[in-house]
C-alpha cells in the first residue's frame, strides 16, 4: 500500500518535487522526504491518505491544520510552504528538520541531562507562547511532535494536526471523542472539553518535561479510559524523588504545570518559560518552607481561587486534588507501597511521601504519619516473624532433622528460661514459687510442638537421640525440604515480574513457586512405577503456577488502573454534569455525558472482573497447596491410599486453570474496548 501511495503522490506533485521516501506516519497523515526542484531545498510533504481524503470533515480538518500552521512564523515552529490538492491527493509542504524527534531521543536515553531538558522545554514553551498569542492551541503536545535539530540542538514544534483557532467558531473536534494522545492529555481534554486554552498545552508540556527528567510519564495505564481517569484524579509522584539532582526551580515549574485545574497552572506559556529558565536556585532539590509565589499578584478577592495547590502524594490523597492539609481523621487505605509484603499479614499502607511546597502544618503532619508508619512496620515485622515460625512448625515437607533441630532449640531455650526464672525466684522470694506460672506456659508450648511432630509420624524417642538419621531413613520418611529462598525467587521471577513480586500479590506468587518446586521435588523422589501412576500431576502444577503468575500480573495492573477512587470520581463528575445539563441538555452536554458514561462503564466492568480474578487467584493458590499436601502423604500412608485424594486435587486444579484462562481472556477483551 505504501508503494502505491508513493506512486500516486509522485504523479500528483509532478516535476515540482522529487519525492524520496516515507519518513513518518501518524494517525491521519503520511510524511515523505522530498526535494523542491525550483528552490533546490529539502522539504517534507505531509499527505492525507485517499481513504481519509474522501471524508469531507477529515479533509477540512487536514486543510485547516495547514492553514493554521502557515500563519505561524517562529524559529521553534516548523514552517508551512504550500498546501495543495491534486488528483485526489491532499497534501502540504513544510520544512524538513535534519534531526530526530524527542520521542526517538527518549527511547535511546530515557532521562535527559538537566541542561538539555531545560533547553527543549524553553524552546517549546516559546513556540507555544507565540501560538497562544495568536489564538492557536496545539492540543497534541508530545515527544513525537517535537523535533530536535541535529546540528544546533534547537527544538521545533510540528503537527498542529488537531489545533484550531480559539478565537473562531469552527468545531473540528469529533463528537464524543477526546482528541489528543492519552498519556499527554490535560484533564480538561480527558473529559472532552472543546473550549480549551493555552493552559491545556502547558499541562501537556509539563508531562513532556516530567518524562524527560524522570524517564517515564507521570501516569501509566493499560487502557485509554484508565489513563484518562488518572489525569483527572491522581497526583503524580513527586519529581524530586525520581530525579534528586534536578534544580528545585525547574521541579516547581513542571509540577505546577501539572496541576489538575487550569487556574492552578502557569498563567501562560511565557510565564512557564521564565520559570523553566530561572537560574536563581540551580542546586539539588531542597525542602521548601513556603508556598511558591504566583506569576502575577492576584486580587484579594481571587487570592484563594488562583493560588496554586500544593503538590504532594500521601496515603490519604483522594480522587480530586491533594488537600492543603492532611486530615487527622482520615485513615490510610491499604495499598501497594515500597515496603515488601510480609507473608501472613496484610500489605503495608503506602509510605507517606514528602509534601512538596506544603505549609509547616503539612510537614508536622507528615512527620506524625511517618512515625505511625514506622510503628506499623515494626508491628507487622513481629507478626510476620511469628507467622513464619508457625508455618515452619506446621510444614510437613521439611526434612525430619530440620524439624527436630528446631524443636530442640526451642526446648533448650524454654527450659533455660524456666531455670533462669526459678533461680531469680529462689533468690528474691523463696517462699512463693511464682516461676511455676510462666514456666507452665513455656513447658506447654514445648509439649505442643512435640505433639505435632509425633502426629506427623516422628517418634518421640527421635527428639532425644543425638546424631542424624541415616540417608535412607531421611529419604523414606517425608518429602524433601522446603526450597531455598534463592530457588523460590528464581522460579517466582519466571512467573511474574519484580514489580508484581514487590506488590500486594507477590506473596501468592512466591507461595505458588514454592509449592511448584516442592511438588516437582516430591515427584522426582518417587519410584518410576509410582511416577507413571500420576502422569498429570507435574503438567497440572506447572500450568497452574503459570496461571497464578498471570493472574497476579493482571491484578497488579488492574490495581493501578481501577480503584474505588477512580469509580467515585467518575460518578461524581457524571452526576455534576447531569445536574448542570438539567432537563434540556445541549448537544455539548450530551457529548460529554456520553464520553463519561463510556469511561464509567469500562472502569466498572474492569472492577467487577478484578473481583473475579482475585477470587480465582485464591482458589488457584489453595489448589496448589492441596496438591502439595496430598503428595506429602505418599511416604507416610502409601501411594494407594493417597491416590484418590491426589486425583481429586489434580482434577480440581485443572478445572481452576481452565476457568482462570477464560477470565484472563475476558479481561483482555474489556481492555481492548
Amino acid at each position: 500500500m505504501t508503494d502505491i501511495l508513493l506512486d500516486r503522490l509522485v504523479a500528483a506533485v509532478g516535476a515540482q518535487y522529487l519525492v524520496d521516501a516515507e519518513i513518518g506516519r501518524g494517525g491521519m497523515a503520511v510524511v515523505y522526504r522530498a526535494t523542491d526542484v525550483r528552490l533546490n531545498r529539502r522539504v517534507a510533504i505531509k499527505l492525507l491518505p485517499p481513504e481519509l481524503a474522501f471524508n469531507a470533515d477529515v479533509r477540512e480538518r487536514f486543510l485547516r491544520e495547514a492553514q493554521t500552521s502557515a500563519q505561524l512564523a517562529h524559529p521553534h515552529i516548523v514552517p508551512i510552504y504550500t498546501v495543495d490538492e491534486r488528483a485526489g491527493m491532499v497534501y502540504f509542504v513544510m520544512a524538513l528538520v535534519d534531526g530526530e524527534s524527542l520521542a526517538q531521543r527518549l527511547s535511546r536515553e530515557p532521562q535527559l541531562p538537566i541542561a538539555d531538558a531545560r533547553r527543549i522545554l524553553a524552546d517549546v514553551a516559546d513556540a507555544l507562547a507565540y501560538a497562544h498569542e495568536r489564538g492557536v492551541v496545539h492540543r497534541d503536545v508530545k515527544p513525537d511532535n517535537i523535533m530536535i535539530d541535529r546540528v544546533t540542538g534547537r527544538a521545533v514544534v510540528t503537527d498542529f494536526g488537531i489545533a484550531r483557532a480559539a478565537a473562531g467558531d469552527s468545531r473540528l473536534t469529533v463528537t464524543g471523542v477526546a482528541v489528543g494522545t492519552p498519556a499527554y492529555m490535560s484533564p480538561e481534554q480527558a473529559i472532552g472539553e472543546r473550549e480549551l486554552d493555552g493552559r491545556s498545552d502547558i499541562y501537556s508540556l509539563g508531562v513532556v518535561g516530567y518524562q524527560m527528567l524522570a524517564g517515564a510519564t507521570p501516569f501509566r495505564a493499560a487502557n485509554t479510559p484508565a489513563m484518562l481517569v488518572k489525569h483527572l484524579s491522581e497526583t503524580p509522584r513527586p519529581l524530586h524523588v525520581l530525579r534528586p539532582d534536578a534544580p528545585s526551580a525547574l521541579v516547581h515549574a513542571i509540577m505546577r504545570a501539572l496541576a489538575k485545574k487550569p487556574e492552578h497552572r502557569w498563567n501562560d506559556a511565557a510565564a512557564f518559560r521564565a520559570a523553566i529558565l530561572d537560574q536563581r536556585d540551580a542546586g539539588a532539590y531542597a525542602e521548601p518552607t513556603a508556598e511558591p509565589a504566583p506569576t502575577a499578584p492576584p486580587r484579594s478577592d481571587e487570592r484563594q481561587r488562583t493560588e496554586p495547590a500544593p503538590f504532594y502524594q500521601s496515603p490519604f490523597t483522594g480522587p480530586a486534588h491533594a488537600p492543603p492539609r492532611l486530615s487527622r481523621q482520615q485513615e490510610p487505605a491499604y495499598a501497594q507501597s515500597g515496603f515488601p509484603q510480609l507473608p501472613g499479614v496484610p500489605p503495608m499502607p503506602p509510605m507517606p511521601a514528602l509534601p512538596a511546597y506544603g505549609t509547616k502544618a503539612d510537614w508536622r503532619e507528615w512527620r506524625r504519619l511517618q512515625r505511625r508508619w514506622d510503628e506499623e512496620r515494626r508491628r507487622r515485622e513481629k507478626m510476620s516473624f511469628k507467622q513464619r515460625r508457625k508455618d515452619e512448625e506446621l510444614d510437613v515437607t521439611r526434612p525430619v532433622e530440620e524439624r527436630v533441630g528446631q524443636w530442640r532449640h526451642r526446648a533448650f531455650g524454654g527450659l533455660t528460661a524456666i531455670g533462669g526464672l526459678a533461680t531469680i525466684n529462689v533468690v528474691t522470694s523463696p517462699h512463693f514459687m511464682w516461676f511455676a506460672f510462666p514456666g507452665a506456659f513455656i513447658f506447654l508450648g514445648i509439649l505442643s510442638h512435640a505433639g505435632r511432630l509425633w502426629f506427623d509420624g516422628i517418634p518421640l524417642s527421635r527428639l532425644f537421640q543425638r546424631g542424624t538419621l541415616p540417608p535412607e531413613s531421611t529419604a523414606g520418611s517425608l518429602p524433601p525440604a522446603v526450597p531455598s529462598g534463592q530457588r523460590v525467587d528464581a522460579v517466582a521471577l519466571r512467573l511474574a515480574s519484580s514489580h508484581v513480586l514487590a506488590g500486594p500479590h507477590g506473596g501468592v506468587v512466591r507461595r505458588a513457586a514454592e509449592d511448584r518446586i516442592a511438588v516437582e521435588d516430591t515427584v522426582g523422589r518417587l519410584a518410576p512405577a509410582e511416577r507413571e501412576m500420576i502422569p498429570d500431576v507435574l503438567p497440572t502444577v506447572t500450568a497452574l503456577a503459570e496461571r497464578v503468575g498471570s493472574l497476579a500480573t493482571t491484578l497488579h495492573g488492574l490495581d493501578a488502573d481501577v480503584n474505588t477512587a477512580s469509580v467515585t470520581s467518575l460518578q461524581q463528575r457524571l452526576a455534576a454534569l447531569r445536574a448542570e445539563a438539567g432537563d434540556a441538555p445541549t448537544p455539548e452536554h450530551e457529548r460529554r455525558i456520553a464520553l463519561l458514561e463510556r469511561q464509567h462503564a469500562t472502569i466498572t466492568e474492569l472492577s467487577e472482573r478484578r473481583g473475579i480474578l482475585a477470587s480465582q487467584l485464591e482458589s488457584a493458590s489453595l489448589a496448589l497447596r492441596n496438591l502439595r499436601l496430598d503428595l506429602s502423604k505418599l511416604r507416610s500412608s502409601g501411594l494407594g491410599s493417597a491416590m484418590s485424594d491426589l486425583n481429586s486435587a489434580t482434577q480440581e486444579a485443572r478445572a481452576i486453570s481452565r476457568e482462570i484462562g477464560h477470565a484472563l481472556d475476558a479481561v483482555a477483551e474489556v481492555k481492548r474496548l
